[in-house]
Parts: C-alpha cells; sequence; structure tokens
C-alpha cells in the first residue's frame, strides 16, 4: 500500500486523488487517478487545491501533485473517450 502524499506523514493511504471532466448528464469525457495518495487521517483534516488548467494537444491528461515539500507527482493517462 502506498503511503500519504504529504510531507513527513507514513500513514498507510488508499485514497486516491482524482480529477474528472464531466458532460452535462454527469458521464466523464475523462477521470483519470494521479499517483498521489493520502491516509484517511489528512483527508478528513481538510486541502487546499490549486489547479492550473493548461491546454495541450498530446491526446492526454497530464496530473502533477505538487506536494507542501515541492516534490511532483506526475502521471500521464491517454484520453480514449471523444466528446
Amino acid at each position: 500500500m502506498p503511503t500519504c502524499a504529504i510531507p513527513g506523514c507514513r500513514n498507510p493511504a488508499d485514497n486516491n486523488f482524482g480529477v474528472r471532466l464531466r458532460r452535462p448528464d454527469t458521464s466523464a469525457i475523462w477521470a483519470p487517478n494521479t499517483k498521489a495518495y493520502i491516509c484517511d487521517r489528512h483527508a478528513a483534516r481538510g486541502v487546499r487545491i490549486t489547479l492550473a488548467f493548461e491546454p495541450t494537444h498530446s491526446g492526454e491528461v497530464e496530473t502533477v501533485i505538487l506536494s507542501a515539500d515541492g516534490q511532483r507527482i506526475v502521471r500521464r493517462t491517454p484520453i480514449t473517450k471523444v466528446p
């Protein structure tokens, strides 16, 4: 099991952070998980999310989580559903 993405936390973490782009009917165009996992303790304490949306032509959704200590957690997921 992964450990929590919060710096210094060694708790087991099975809560995976994800992002979802929804259509008006609530189906997803894409909904990738990231490589960032959060423990129950930190998930319940609250979080500040800062989002930078940068369009590309790669055919992928790239998620980058920047942890409080500056670590970059990157994942690239192909887009398989065409809007």
